[in-house]
């Protein structure tokens, strides 16, 4: 036909006519009648005719650093989350460093060993300030099961405050990022 575009791989076909066996027609009991041609959702045929109405356009060129800038914006928060769980990591591997040291000497575990040996040291580090906070006569183990269990608890509630922190700023960029998308499609 002269003028009319038609689909590719498709065949022309001549216009309906109603009442020459293109129609369908339903019983009640939900059975096509007559034959059916494909039956397409409403959904479907309306989001082809947008589709080809409205073809896909480049973005333009201010929108282009919009976009660039969004997209880094959320790179950076996706990386500054990333810390924030670090963070949080190391916080509860110093706490079960603590923990463990505390329960290796309150079960008189072997001290020359050299896993025995490191923990107390690792602990040693991280808790030998908080050593002498709180003192019990006669009773050294008890006291250092109540110092380095305090250092435990405030190493572990210290990480999740920072790591809350810095998440809170991670988790800005990326809110920053999907609110400066671009819808697709615009």
């Amino acid at each position: 036909m002269l003028g009319l575009r038609t689909r590719r791989n498709e065949p022309e076909q001549a216009p309906a006519e109603p009442g020459v066996g293109n129609e369908t027609s339903a019983t009640r009991d939900g059975e096509p009648g007559g034959v059916a041609p494909e039956r397409v959702p409403a959904r479907e045929r309306e989001s082809e005719r947008t589709a080809a109405a409205e073809p896909r356009r480049r973005p333009r060129f201010r929108e282009r650093p919009a976009r660039a800038g969004a997209a880094a914006v959320g790179a950076a928060g996706s990386a500054v989350l990333g810390i924030a769980a670090l963070v949080m990591l190391v916080a509860v591997l110093i706490f079960f460093l603590i923990a463990a040291a505390i329960v290796l000497r309150d079960v008189d575990a072997n001290a020359r060993n050299g896993i025995v040996e490191a923990v107390h040291e690792g602990a040693n580090f991280f808790a030998g300030a908080f050593t002498g906070l709180i003192s019990f006569s006669g009773h050294p183990k008890r006291a250092i099961t109540v110092n380095w269990g305090i250092a435990a608890i405030v190493f572990l509630l210290v990480g999740i405050f920072i790591s809350r922190l810095i998440a809170r700023v991670g988790r800005g960029g990326v809110l920053y990022e999907q609110r400066h998308r671009p819808i697709p499609g615009h």
